[in-house]
């Protein structure tokens, strides 16, 4: 190579090079940018909800009480929205949470979800909670009606299932566990449950599958502890991973303390869409917790009221469920 050309080469070398070191760092901040875009692009278009201090309706008399919920809103078919309108078209994935129900509200669900189908061996079911045992009564079938009441104390299993074991059991007013002792039986010979949702037996023990009972909208998540307070089973789910973006994310009003809020991603309800949703559900009044029934949530609406925000957020405050009859009539007046 002759001189003059090998010392051109060297200099192009070394104006690309001073070219690099000049780009490099625009180009990392360009970047930068892009990938802060995309994530908040991700987290946008993840519907999240937060519910605190709600009484959510499993039936027209019957609540969970809802001390504090956290999660995302998943639809339950691909490229579909979730439509509060119908409960049925999303499920809430749980990162955190702490669910309470008194005896009355779980043998709601167990009846109406766990033995509601022909044949099913428990008729009649109801509950209490007291000294720190859920107690059953009901009528259990086999070949005849039989009566029984069964003391126990709910256990949690590591998959989530709660365990509950006989301590005390009574059939037609008699020790049931001695008769059973006394005749070679065990309550998985008493009880078929093969054709149950949420709930099996094995041996003495019968199984219950928590999460397996709460009405649409479904829930998953994991349990991590459970234990009786007074009269209520109160349930903890595992706080995950997509709780700690949730938090960084998510921002309720400060001054709301019952209240269902929706951030981020798709909704619809009613006739309305919202795109980086942003709704917050509160209580008219939060003398006592937000009384929720979503199958009638409209009702609940239209004796409330709305209020838009500058930046497109909606802000309803409903009536209580339990409240509403009297919040119509008032209306009419």
């Amino acid at each position: 190579m002759a001189p003059r050309q090998f010392v051109a080469g060297i200099g192009l070398a070394l104006i690309g090079s001073a070219a690099a070191l000049q780009t490099g760092p625009a180009d990392v901040t360009s970047r930068g940018r892009q990938d802060a875009a995309t994530t908040r692009a991700a987290k946008d278009s993840v519907l999240w909800i937060e519910m605190r201090n709600v009484d959510m309706h499993v039936d027209e008399v019957h609540v969970m009480h809802m001390r504090s919920l956290r999660g995302q809103v998943i639809a339950k078919a691909p490229g579909n929205i979730a439509w509060l309108d119908d409960p049925k078209s999303f499920h809430i994935r749980v990162t955190s949470g702490v669910v309470a129900l008194n005896g009355d509200a779980i043998a709601a669900l167990l009846n109406a979800t766990t033995f509601n189908y022909p044949g099913a061996p428990v008729k009649h079911l109801r509950i209490r909670i007291e000294k720190g045992q859920l107690v059953q009564r009901g009528t259990l079938h086999k070949g005849v009606d039989i009566p029984f009441e069964m003391w126990s104390t709910p256990m949690l299993e590591r998959d989530g299932r709660l365990r509950l074991h006989p301590d005390k059991l009574r059939i037609f007013s008699v020790n049931g566990v001695t008769l059973m002792r006394a005749l070679g039986l065990h309550l998985d010979k008493l009880m078929d449950l093969t054709g149950a949702k949420g709930a099996s037996v094995k041996g003495d023990d019968l199984y219950i599958e928590p999460l397996q009972l709460i009405p649409p909208p479904t829930v998953d998540g994991r349990l991590s502890a459970v234990r009786i307070e007074d009269t209520l089973l109160v349930q903890e789910f595992a706080r995950t991973a997509g709780d700690s973006v949730f938090g960084s994310y998510v921002r309720p009003d400060s001054g709301s303390h019952n209240f269902v809020y929706f951030r981020g991603g798709l909704l619809r309800f009613g006739k309305l869409t919202m795109t980086d949703t942003d709704l917050l559900i509160g209580d008219d009044d939060e003398s006592d917790p937000l009384d929720l029934y979503m199958t009638q949530y409209n009702r609940q609406l239209v004796a409330g009221r709305t209020k838009n925000l500058p930046n497109l957020g909606l802000r309803t405050w409903l009536v209580d469920y339990h409240r509403l009859g009297a919040a119509v009539t008032a209306t009419r007046h």
